[in-house]
Formats: C-alpha cells, sequence, structure tokens
C-alpha cells in the first residue's frame, strides 16, 4: 500500500505545472495598444509634451463671455419680460424666469437690465459642494455647479473691469456694507449687480447664498476683525489711504487713485435731463475741505472729470489716462 501511494504522489507532482515555468511561458511580449508607438527595438515612445498645449485647450473651452451668452447655454432660448419702460428719472426694468423662479434686473438702457437680470438668474444655478466621499467609497452625488460656464462669465467680467481701470481689490469704490451676513448675500449680490441705482424684486435666495459662502470658505482673520468693527461701529469699513502716490499715478485711472488716496469718499450725485431728453449726470464731493465737481453724459464720466481735476490739485497728477469710448 505505501509503495502505491508514493507512486501516485509522484504522478501527481509531475501532472502539476511548475509556477516558475508558468511565469516563463506567460513571459511574452505584451500587445500594443493602437495609441502607443514604439520604436525599432520595441520600447516605447513617450509622447513630446507641447508648450501651450493645456492653456489652448482651456482658452477653447473657457471664452469671456455676458451673462445673456451664459444663461442661454444654461436655459437655450429663456425668455425675457419688459416690466418696465424707462424714462426720465425711471430705469428699465426686464424680468426672467428660471426654473419657476423669477429674477429680475434693472438699468439706464433695456440691455443693461436683461444683463443683470440674466446675471441675478445665473447666481441660482450655484450649487452647495459635493460632499466628500468615504475612503474606499466612490461618491454618488453628482457636482450640478456649471464651471465652466461661471467661469467664462468671471473673465468677461474681469476683463471689463481691467479695461475700465479697476485693478486689485477696489473694496474702497463702493461704499461698505456693515452686517452683510451669508444669509443676505444673495440680495446683495442683487442690489449690486446694476450699480448702486439697482432696484431689485428678486427675493434672496438662501440657498445660493450658503453654497456661495461654503466655496468662499473660511475669510482672512484681517477680513473678520474689519467687518466685526464695522459691525459693532455700526459704520463702513474705510480702508488706509496710500503713504505716497503711485509712481504710474499719471496712467492709472483717475478714480482708481483718488480712491487709493483719499478711500471711504462719498459722492454726492444729480440726474438731470439734457438735449433730447437724454440723461446728465452732475456729481461733487468735498476733499480736504475743497469742493470738485464733475460732469458727464454718465455716471462714470462724471466720476472720471471730477477725479481727474482732484488728483491734479490734491497731488499734482496730471492724468493722461483716457476712458474707452
Amino acid at each position: 500500500m505505501a509503495v502505491r501511494r508514493g507512486t501516485a504522489a509522484r504522478q501527481m507532482q509531475q501532472q502539476m505545472p511548475d509556477p516558475m515555468e508558468q511565469m516563463m511561458e506567460s513571459d511574452e511580449p505584451t500587445r500594443k495598444r493602437p495609441w502607443e508607438k514604439v520604436d525599432a527595438e520595441g520600447n516605447k515612445i513617450k509622447r513630446k509634451k507641447v508648450p501651450g498645449a493645456k492653456n489652448i485647450r482651456i482658452r477653447k473651452h473657457v471664452q469671456p463671455k455676458n451673462a445673456l451668452s451664459c444663461l442661454n447655454e444654461l436655459v437655450p432660448g429663456v425668455v425675457y419680460n419688459t416690466e418696465q419702460e424707462g424714462g426720465v428719472g425711471q430705469q428699465f426694468g426686464v424680468s426672467v424666469t428660471v426654473e419657476g423662479k423669477t429674477f429680475r434686473g434693472f438699468g439706464s438702457s433695456k440691455q443693461i437690465a436683461r444683463q443683470n437680470a440674466a446675471e441675478a438668474a445665473i447666481i441660482s444655478f450655484v450649487k452647495p459642494p459635493v460632499p466628500k466621499a468615504v475612503p474606499g467609497e466612490e461618491s454618488k452625488m453628482e457636482d450640478k455647479t456649471p464651471w465652466a460656464t461661471l467661469a467664462s462669465f468671471a473673465m468677461y467680467k474681469l476683463f471689463n473691469d481691467w479695461k475700465d481701470g479697476r485693478i486689485g481689490t477696489c473694496h474702497t469704490q463702493t461704499p461698505a456694507f456693515p452686517g452683510v451676513s451669508p444669509q443676505n448675500l444673495q440680495g446683495y449680490f442683487n442690489q449690486m449687480v446694476g450699480g448702486p441705482q439697482t432696484m431689485t424684486a428678486s427675493p434672496p435666495n438662501a440657498a445660493s447664498s450658503n453654497a456661495i459662502s461654503q466655496y468662499l470658505g473660511t475669510p482672512a482673520a484681517g477680513v473678520i476683525k474689519s467687518a466685526e468693527s464695522a459691525k459693532n461701529a455700526n459704520t463702513p469699513a474705510v480702508a488706509k489711504p496710500a503713504k505716497q502716490v503711485p509712481d504710474n499715478a499719471s496712467a492709472m485711472h483717475p478714480v482708481m487713485v483718488l480712491h487709493q488716496m483719499r478711500p471711504g469718499i462719498q459722492y454726492n450725485t444729480n440726474k438731470t435731463t439734457g438735449e433730447e431728453n437724454r440723461p446728465y449726470f452732475y456729481v461733487s464731493v468735498n476733499i480736504d475741505g475743497q469742493e470738485f465737481t464733475g460732469e458727464g453724459p454718465n455716471l462714470k464720466k462724471a466720476k472720471f472729470n471730477l477725479a481727474r481735476d482732484a488728483i491734479y490739485a490734491l497731488f499734482g497728477v496730471e492724468s493722461c489716462f483716457e476712458l474707452p469710448a
């Protein structure tokens, strides 16, 4: 019996393949993938990096677009309704309904009002961040915020700011709003969409406000301290004036130079009707005990003329900056 068992064991060992032999047999050249290139010796040829290729791809997908174009991408064929005709002392009012919610914009022209209404609607597309997945598990939630569209609109606004000479944070160009909480952020955005004279009937959207706040993250310590001080004092937080006039002040936008040197100034604005019932603006401001005035067919031009005279009288800066037509 022992002899038979030994013989059977030897036969089983002979029938079982050797692992090393299996590895040697399987060590055959792998099949080349269709997109791979090899040299004469069969070595893989690595693809050369094309300088600027990544930048070209980004530029292809992210182009500056205004609010109307961006909203049309998100909601093709959206319809704008004129709710208020403009005229003397009254702005145009336009509304747009998206996903059952109505957003309104106002402006000195119907086109501006439509742009403002579209921007108010775009804000509603910002959704809360997707929660991080548990380690080892895939997240089943989809990020529904249209980042490419928002990036296109952000570039459009940024380039327009640069074109108009608004460079840097420029917090001093508009009065601070103490007590603006994340819950009121949507209303704050809607109020500022069309500039200081904008009215809005669109109710604040707490969901969008909270989503935006989550993406912005925790403000820097200095920002928190400044906001708390402004809230406690119930007065706008004013930036410190620059210690000296910028070296390139003559080439900068006069309004920007003026606000850097004298932050927190408040303009007095008066709107009248000129020739052919066209609006005409007068602005004035008292700086260091001196009264400065400016006028123009729009508020931007009036402030430009005022600031140009003010920086020359106060700081000896003769501006050569020209407003875009």
